[in-house]
């Protein structure tokens, strides 16, 4: 039952319109990446460089304005996040991966960024800010 569940949420991102993501797994893993994120920092965006072809990972760079989590960050330091992301009209691959669009992240003046050790992201969970929280 569960296969099938997975394969209909499948087929529905295949299907909607514009290339728009999905994402497959179920949202408690989401929220246990955001909790187990060994650091948690807000940035000021400074720039977004997308990636090569029609999806990937966008590299956003920016300065860290608050460490909410861990002490791998401090404020002020100057980072470079891999956020997934796809260009508009462009279908990634299904999975687990939530992407983003280029033009969403050079919208947002600031994004929380949860991270792993290695200042990789936990399960795609960047957010975009309005406004620094």
């Amino acid at each position: 039952m569960a296969r099938m569940a997975l394969l209909g949420a499948a087929l529905v991102a295949a299907l909607l319109p514009g290339g728009a993501a999905l994402a497959l797994l179920a949202p408690q893993y989401y929220e246990q990446a955001r909790r187990e994120a060994q650091n948690v920092v807000v940035i000021a965006v400074k720039a977004v460089t997308p990636p090569s072809g029609d999806y990937g990972d966008c590299a956003v760079a920016g300065d860290v304005r608050r460490v909410e989590r861990g002490a791998a960050y401090k404020q002020g330091q100057s980072v470079t996040v891999a956020v997934p992301c796809s260009k508009p009209g462009t279908r990634p691959p299904i999975g687990g991966t939530i992407y983003r669009a280029p033009e969403a992240l050079r919208k947002a003046p600031f994004g929380r960024a949860y991270l792993d050790g290695a200042g990789a992201l936990m399960l795609s969970q960047y957010e975009p800010l309005a406004a620094l929280p």
